[in-house]
């Protein structure tokens, strides 16, 4: 934004005090940018990780007993994970 020359000889003049209050308007604008850009991330990175959760969901699903037996599962625990909603993360994914 352009300003004109200020006339003022005090420093109290409205010159210097309206280059800080747009100083200051800038900083809290560019802070609030950030945080929106940070929520964002965070909701797009949630997003991925909820599908890629769903993609082990159904990995798992498609498992044989004797596959499972290995990692220590049964065919119960493999269904209950599998009715789990896609939005429903484990906490410690989170």
């Amino acid at each position: 934004m352009l300003k004109q020359h200020c006339h003022t000889l005090s420093t109290s003049g409205a010159c210097g005090s309206s280059f800080t209050q747009d100083q200051d308007i800038r900083s809290r604008l560019e802070t609030k940018n950030k945080e929106i850009t940070t929520l964002l991330g965070r909701a797009i990175a949630w997003v991925v990780m909820a599908f890629q959760i769903r993609e082990e969901r159904r990995t798992l699903a498609e498992l044989t007993s004797e596959q499972l037996k290995d990692i220590g599962l049964n065919q119960t625990e493999v269904h209950q994970e599998g009715q789990r909603a896609y939005w429903d993360l484990p906490l410690n994914r989170r």
